[in-house]
């Protein structure tokens, strides 16, 4: 008897879990697709994927420059305002995804969204921009708007956050298109449109006369300096043909090196995880402002010469690396990883150097400046190093004469002078090609 009644709990036990298995067989396809579904997605369907259950997208490694409560304040208005308006902060990198392209990247998610109608703020890294696709008559190109008042309002040097914040609340408005006018009209308005409420006569009196004096005044000055400040000829001696000859090799070859090192660079960083830490998010940030740079002066080099804008690239490219390396270091060894500093007469020369004070021949002005050991010794001994020269007014000048104006090696002495070459490349400051 008892034997039969484990029996029947035995048969029992075996009905219930036959259909069961039956089910989870049924279903481990479906999952096993679904997952395998979701890792062949690529970089544009995953963020139009997270832009689908929130309006602004940060990536993490410019949680740092976001706040938490501003992102949460940004995406409390565009849920309250029911606006189709995105909000998006990822790295562009020339080479990665997306080419480096903000369009390129809008138009993709854009594209896999559905959407007939959106508006999106991007933030690369390097820029505020905005982007519209709208169907229809009635169009307003918010996103735009919003970047460009936002931007006329406080300033493109303003902090990244708040021009942010304010573009999205421009973009929210009622008339973006209004204060777009009303920001554009203030930024061009003459501080002197009170001179023409006195009159003809008085207009010539006040204004034409003074200015045409003025001018008169500034153009005898500058004929003046620049008889002063000309720059007197030089005996240029015919090179050997071996000379010229080297000379070609080593530009090609220096050359070749730089646009290596470019792509190398371009794709270690796009593969870049900093660790958690706020210096290592700036750090990663500052690789990738001085690779762009690097990469748009190595874009814009001429086919012959320019042997101070190959080593403008090979400098930048340090500068990337250093970056990078700390921003990729644990928190407790950031610090242990310097950044370098190059050679102030010829960066060709290497970035073992020590800080030397060069005094002006012939003067008593000196400044200190990083140096390798060669051509500290030549000041030393109060002659010229083998410095890198470039070419100016027809002639061939060390690098560091050439005006400031003229040439952003110049002006920061390839970072030994100044901390904001990458930030002057990246804004377009003359890179002294023009002769």
């Amino acid at each position: 008897m008892f034997t039969d009644h484990r029996t029947a709990r035995t048969r029992w036990a075996a009905a219930a879990v036959t259909p069961l298995a039956v089910l989870l067989l049924a279903a481990a396809p479906e999952v096993a697709r679904a997952d395998t579904a979701e890792e062949g997605q690529g970089p544009s369907e995953r963020l139009a994927a997270a832009l689908e259950e929130t309006p602004v997208y940060v990536d993490p490694s410019y949680a740092s420059a976001l706040p938490e409560d501003l992102v949460q304040r940004v995406e409390n208005s565009i849920n309250d305002s029911g606006v189709p308006l995105r909000v998006v902060a990822v790295p562009m990198i020339e080479g990665g995804d997306w080419n480096g392209d903000s369009s390129l990247m809008v138009s993709a998610v854009h594209d896999r969204s559905g959407a007939d109608e959106a508006h999106y703020l991007v933030l690369d890294g390097r820029s505020l921009s905005g982007h519209d696709f709208e169907t229809g008559d009635d169009r307003t190109i918010r996103a735009f708007y919003g970047n460009e008042a936002a931007s006329m309002e406080l300033g493109r040097d303003a902090p990244t956050a708040e021009r942010l914040e304010r573009a999205v609340e421009i973009a929210l408005s009622d008339d973006p298109e209004g204060i777009y006018d009303t920001a554009r009209e203030q930024q061009e308005s003459d501080p002197f449109d009170w001179r023409y409420s006195l009159g003809p006569g008085s207009y010539t009196l006040f204004a034409v006369l003074p200015w045409v004096l003025a001018a008169l005044a500034l153009l005898g000055l500058g004929f003046g300096f620049y008889r002063w400040r000309r720059p007197r000829p030089v005996p240029v001696l015919a090179q050997h043909a071996a000379f010229d000859n080297a000379n070609r090799a080593r530009r090609a070859e220096l050359a070749r090196r730089a646009g290596e090192e470019v792509v190398e660079l371009g794709e270690r960083l796009s593969q870049a995880a900093p660790t958690s830490d706020d210096g290592a998010a700036e750090a990663l940030h500052r690789a990738l402002d001085a690779h762009a740079a690097a990469r748009r002066v190595y874009d814009r080099l001429p086919d012959t010469g320019a042997l101070e804008e190959i080593a403008g690239v090979l400098v930048l490219l340090d500068m990337a690396e250093d970056h990078l390396d700390r921003a990729t270091r644990p928190a407790n060894r950031q610090r242990s990883a310097p950044l370098r500093s190059h050679c102030y007469a010829n960066p060709l020369h290497g970035t073992v150097t020590r800080m030397t004070k060069w005094r002006e021949f012939g003067g008593r002005n000196d400044i200190r400046v990083p140096l390798c050991a060669p051509c500290a010794k030549a000041v030393r001994d109060r002659q010229r190093p083998t410095v890198l020269s470039a070419r100016y007014r027809g002639s061939e000048v060390p690098y560091y004469e050439v005006p400031a104006e003229e040439s952003v090696w110049a002006a920061t002495g390839y970072g030994a002078l100044r901390e904001d070459l990458v930030e002057r490349v990246l804004r377009g400051d003359r890179s002294g090609r023009t002769r």
